[in-house]
Order: C-alpha cells, then structure tokens, then sequence
C-alpha cells in the first residue's frame, strides 16, 4: 500500500482561527493526509474540520471512539443523519452489520440518488491487522490527467447512474439491461464540484454510471472507459489497510472507493457514520436481504 512519505510538521492558518497549529500533518501517496490528533478531544474538532474542507480525505491512527464519540466529529463536517444506511457497521460478523463477505467495486455511496452523501467516516473496531483494504481513488486527479481535449468534451455531458441491484452490478458495473423498474436512478453531470472541497471532480463510477447521456452505445462505452483508465490506475489509488484503532474520513463526490471480498467467519467490523444534506427516504433502495443486517431481512 502507498505510505505516507517522511513525517513533518505542517503549520496551517485555519479558518476562523487566529493562531496557526502545529499538528503533525503527513502527505499521503497519491492524495490526502494522515493527521497526528486526539478525535476523544473535542478541542481538535474545529480543526479536523478545517483539515476535512481543505484535503478531503483524512486518516487517523491509534484512536478508540465510541459511536457517539464518530459521531460528534462528523457533526462538525456536516449533518449527521440518524439511519441504519448512514450510522451503523460494515461487518461481516455483527447481526446489525451490513455488506457481509461480498467484493464491492469503486462507487460513490448514493450517487444513484440526486443527493449523493456529503462525506463519510470508517473506524476500525475489529479487523486482522492490515489483511483486509479499502481502496481510494481521486476524482480530481483523474480529471486533471484527461486530456484538455477530452474535458472539454465532458462539460455538459451527463451520466445515468444505478443502484447495485444485482451481484455483477455490486462487483463490478450495473447495466441498464434488465434494470428493476422499481430501482432508484440518478443522472449527474459528469464534471462535478465537490461540495467539501469545492474541487472539480469526476463524477463517474466503475458500479454506478452505466452510460453517458446524449451518446450512442460505442460512444458513451468508449468514453467510460477513457475514464476509468485514469480513475482506477495504481498512480491514483490509495489503499488503506486496515489496523485496530484506524478512521478514514472522506469527501463522498471527490473520493471513490472499493474493496476486496472478505474470508468468511474471519471479522471485519467498521464503525460508520455518514453526512448528508438528504433525508432518510431518499436512501430506500430495494437493497438484496444478503446486504441487510439479520434484522432487517424479509
């Protein structure tokens, strides 16, 4: 996995703050930073927020937060909303986890909706010490590596995006073909600001965008393929594995992510908590019962 390159100390001057801070602030390989502060502290939120707005994507280390606790941090990077598909467990143990064993292909969560999430966080609670992975990839890199020619020709050009509704669709890309007529759908622009960072981003997924509007069928698969070349190479992915104690917090719209399938019975649990601007009702997708916690199955 890329590491973060030699430690040094960054000095920032914050927004609304007078005073520059002397946490420890580690570049990460290709993007985003790992930050050396206590999240217990609740002095150090306005900070983490100010690192959030300006990076996107953070990683803690040695931390041991109570639900309650990951949730007060991402209050303050924006609304926390209080529903099992946004504060909850990745797991494949817990009777309340969600996604179990399955491989998951790069995606933002909810850019099937009109409102995908704002940001998320991930807490390692119960992992093998760096056997299981999360991997990133930056929408802005990939955008900044197309050809000018190319990005000119993506302003204005829209994506449909869809739930993963089948097993293909959650390993690897969801096709129109055959579609439940009941599965929700989204079209976004292809170009997006990220709402976080107020970067240009692309807005297109591996599971998610099954064509680009206003393009016929060669055309629209041959440009998803330009872009999944720049967005899923090893020059613009961060894979995160996994300790005890770790969290990820990310810009949803700026960051992809995916991960491996997991050994059955050998535990993975993720404490999650997501920020939204979208109510509860908008994230009701007909969500296969193998997905679900135990309780919540038919």
């Amino acid at each position: 996995m890329p590491r973060p390159q030699p430690c040094h100390s960054l000095a920032f001057r914050r927004m609304n703050m007078s005073v520059q801070s002397t946490t420890k602030v580690t570049p990460n390989t290709p993007f985003g930073v790992t930050v050396d502060i206590d999240l217990h502290d609740e002095k150090n939120d306005a900070e983490v927020a100010a690192l959030f707005k300006e990076h996107g994507f953070l990683v803690f280390r040695e931390q041991e937060l109570t639900q309650e606790q990951q949730k007060r941090v991402m209050a303050k990077l924006g609304p926390v909303l209080e529903d099992f598909t946004t504060v909850g467990y990745v797991s494949n143990t817990r009777t309340d986890g969600i996604l179990g064993d399955s491989e998951v292909s790069f995606h933002l969560d909810f850019l099937y909706t009109p409102i995908p999430l704002l940001g998320i966080s991930l807490h390692g609670i119960e992992v093998p010490y760096e056997e299981t992975w999360t991997r990133f990839a930056s929408g802005r890199l990939a955008l900044e590596a197309l050809s000018p020619a190319t990005r000119e020709r993506l302003r204005g050009l829209k994506g449909l995006n869809l739930f993963s509704a089948s097993e293909e669709g959650l390993t690897g890309r969801q096709r129109i073909e055959g579609y439940p007529d009941d599965a929700p759908r989204a079209e976004h622009e292809i170009i997006h600001t990220d709402p976080i960072t107020g970067m240009e981003v692309l807005f297109a997924t591996q599971q998610n965008t099954a064509l680009i509007l206003g393009l016929n069928e060669a055309e629209s698969e041959d440009l998803i393929a330009e872009l999944h070349a720049h967005l899923y190479s090893d020059s613009n992915i961060y894979e995160h594995r996994w300790r005890n104690g770790d969290v990820v917090i990310w810009a949803n719209q700026a960051y992809h992510h995916a991960r491996g399938g997991l050994v059955p019975g050998k535990t993975r649990t993720l404490q999650r908590v997501c920020i939204t601007e979208a109510p509860a009702e908008m994230y009701r997708p007909p969500i296969p019962d193998d997905r679900l916690p135990a309780h919540m199955r038919k």
